[in-house]
C-alpha cells in the first residue's frame, strides 16, 4: 500500500532508500526498522511504490525512512533522458503503465522521492559483485546527480566481518569517483551490527546543512540511547548467565571429595559422571534461554530451540535430550577449543578433551585426574563445579554468541544458526586472554569464596561488558 507524502518539516529529516532493482532496500529496511516490512522476493521490481517508514522518534522530532522501487533497464533509461531537453523534468511528468514497462514506472517513483523527500539518499549496492562488472552504477550515479542530494553509498551483501575487507575497498575506491557520494559505509542487510549503524547516524549529521545539524543530533542521540539500552540488557543477561555457572554446583559424598579407602573407582566415576551430567544439562539451558532472551531483545524472529531434559534415571550415561538447535547455535560461533567443550556438552557431560568417553579412563588415574579430566573442582562449599580452565571457554563462549545475534540482520529472515567468522573466534580469544586474571578472579569469587549472589552478579556485569566492547572496538576500529 502507497504511503501518503508527508509535508515538509523543520522537526524532520528524510532519508530514501534507492539501489538498483533486487539490491536488497527492502531487506536493509527490515533490518534497520527491526520488523517485517514490504515484501522479500529474489525478483526484479518487486517494490513497486514509495513506503514511509519511522526510523526513531523524539518527542516531535522523527527521522524518516523511504524504502523506494528500485532503478530497471539503467542504461536504457539514462539514452532516454538525454533525448529530452531538460530530462528530469520531463521523465518526472510523464505517466507511465507499471505493468507495460516497469522498469521505467519504477525507476520514476523511485527519483519523484528522492527529489520530494529526500534529506540524503542511501544508495544501496551489492559488494558481493565486483564494481567494474555493475553496468548500472554510471548511468544511475549519473541520473542521480541531477537531483543534487548528497549520497551515501551503503555496500550491502558485503558478506560477513572481516570476510571481504579487499573487496569493500574496491568498491570505496571506485565510488570516490563521483562527487555525490559523500561517504561510503557498509552496512549489511544480513550481518551488520549496530555500531555500524551508529556510523550511519555520525556521517547524516556530517553531511546535512549548518542549520539541521542540531536535528540530526538529537535524533542520533535518541538512537544511540536505544541501541545503548540494548547492549545494556544485554550484557545483563550473558553476565546473569556467566554467574550462574560459576555458582552451580553438585552435591556429591564426602568421601568421594576426599578419596578416602574402600570406596571403589566405578563408583567414584559414576558419581562424578551424574555430577557433571546435571552441570551439563543445566549449562545448556541456561545457554539456551540466554540466547533466546538475546534474539528478542535485538528485534528478531525465532529461537536458539527448545530444551527436552528426559535422561533415564540411573542411566547416568544416556546423553540429555538437549535439542539439536541450541548445540548447532553454539557450534556455529565455536571454534578451536571451545568444539571440544560443546562435544562435551552434546555427550551429556561424558566426555573430556577430545572426546573420549568415561569408560576410555585408564585405571592407573587417580581420582583427581578423574576429575580434571570432566573438568570438575571441589568449591568451598564441598560441591562439584565447573572448573576454571571449563569456565574460560564459557566465558569465549557467551561473548561469541552474543555477537551472533548482535550482527545477525532481519534481512535473513528468523534466526538461524550458521558459521561465524573466524575473526570473531580470534579477537575473543585474544581479549579473553588480555582479560585472563580478571576472568579467573571471578570463577574464584563463586567457586571458592561463594560471593553472594548480587556480588557476583554485579562483578560479572562489569567484566563481560569491558570484554564486549573491547572486542567491538577492535572489530570496528574506526
Amino acid at each position: 500500500m502507497k504511503s501518503a507524502t508527508a509535508a515538509p518539516s523543520a522537526e524532520m529529516v528524510t532519508l530514501s532508500l534507492i539501489s538498483h532493482t533486487n539490491a536488497g532496500k527492502t531487506s536493509l529496511a527490515r533490518t534497520l526498522l527491526r520488523r517485517d516490512v514490504g515484501e522479500v522476493r529474489d525478483a526484479p521490481h518487486v517494490t513497486l511504490f514509495n513506503e514511509s517508514y519511522t526510523l526513531i522518534q523524539e518527542g516531535g522530532k522523527v527521522l524518516r525512512l523511504w524504502d523506494t522501487p528500485g532503478f530497471g533497464d539503467s542504461a536504457r533509461l539514462l539514452k532516454r533522458l538525454k533525448r529530452e531537453g531538460n530530462a528530469l523534468i520531463w521523465f518526472l511528468s510523464q505517466t507511465w503503465d507499471r505493468i507495460t514497462d516497469k522498469p521505467l514506472w519504477c525507476s520514476q517513483q523511485a527519483l519523484k522521492n528522492v527529489r520530494d523527500e529526500a534529506d540524503v539518499v542511501l544508495y544501496l549496492v551489492n559488494a558481493g559483485e565486483p564494481p567494474e562488472s555493475a553496468g548500472y552504477l554510471a548511468p544511475e550515479m549519473e541520473i542521480l546527480s541531477w537531483v543534487k542530494k548528497p549520497v551515501v553509498a551503503l555496500l550491502n551483501q558485503t558478506g560477513r566481518v572481516g570476510s571481504s575487507e579487499a573487496d569493500e575497498g574496491e568498491w570505496r575506491e571506485h565510488l570516490a569517483r563521483y562527487p555525490q557520494v559523500v561517504r561510503v559505509l557498509s552496512l549489511d542487510a544480513f550481518a551488520r551490527c549496530w555500531v555500524q549503524e551508529d556510523f550511519l547516524m555520525a556521517t547524516l549529521e556530517e553531511v546535512l546543512p549548518e542549520g539541521r545539524r542540531e536535528l540530526v543530533g538529537e535524533l542520533k542521540l535518541a538512537w544511540q540511547k536505544r541501541n545503548q539500552a540494548v547492549f545494556d540488557d544485554a550484557m545483563r543477561r550473558v553476565a546473569d548467565l556467566l554467574a550462574s555457572a560459576v555458582l552451580d554446583g553438585v552435591e556429591v559424598r564426602a568421601e568421594s571429595l576426599w578419596e578416602k579407602v574402600g570406596i571403589g573407582r566405578s563408583e567414584i566415576k559414576q558419581e562424578y559422571a551424574e555430577a557433571r551430567q546435571q552441570l551439563a544439562t543445566r549449562l545448556a539451558e541456561r545457554m539456551e534461554r540466554t540466547t533466546n532472551a538475546l534474539i528478542l531483545l535485538h528485534g528478531l524472529e525465532g529461537e536458539s530451540g527448545t530444551v527436552a531434559s528426559s535422561a533415564l534415571a540411573g542411566q547416568f550415561h544416556t546423553p540429555e535430550k538437549i535439542s539439536e538447535s541450541i548445540w548447532g547455535a553454539m557450534s556455529g560461533v565455536a571454534g578451536g577449543a571451545m568444539l571440544g567443550l560443546i562435544a562435551d556438552l552434546k555427550a551429556g557431560g561424558m566426555t573430556f578433551g577430545g572426546g573420549a568417553l568415561v569408560g576410555g579412563i585408564g585405571v592407573g588415574l587417580t581420582t583427581y585426574a578423574v576429575i580434571r579430566s570432566y573438568n570438575l573442582v571441589r568449591g568451598g562449599d564441598q560441591r562439584m563445579h565447573w572448573s576454571k580452565e571449563h569456565f574460560r571457554e564459557q566465558v569465549r563462549l557467551a561473548v561469541l554468541c552474543y555477537l551472533a545475534v548482535a550482527h545477525f540482520g532481519r534481512g535473513r529472515g528468523a534466526w538461524q544458526e550458521g558459521e561465524q567468522p573466524r575473526q570473531w573466534r580470534e579477537v575473543v580469544e585474544q581479549v579473553t586472554e588480555m582479560e585472563a586474571i580478571s576472568v579467573d578472579d571471578l570463577w574464584k569469587l563463586g567457586v571458592e569464596k561463594q560471593t553472594m549472589p548480587d556480588v557476583l552478579v554485579r562483578e560479572s556485569n562489569r567484566l563481560v561488558k569491558r570484554m564486549t566492547l573491547r572486542v567491538l572496538e577492535t572489530l570496528y576500529q574506526e
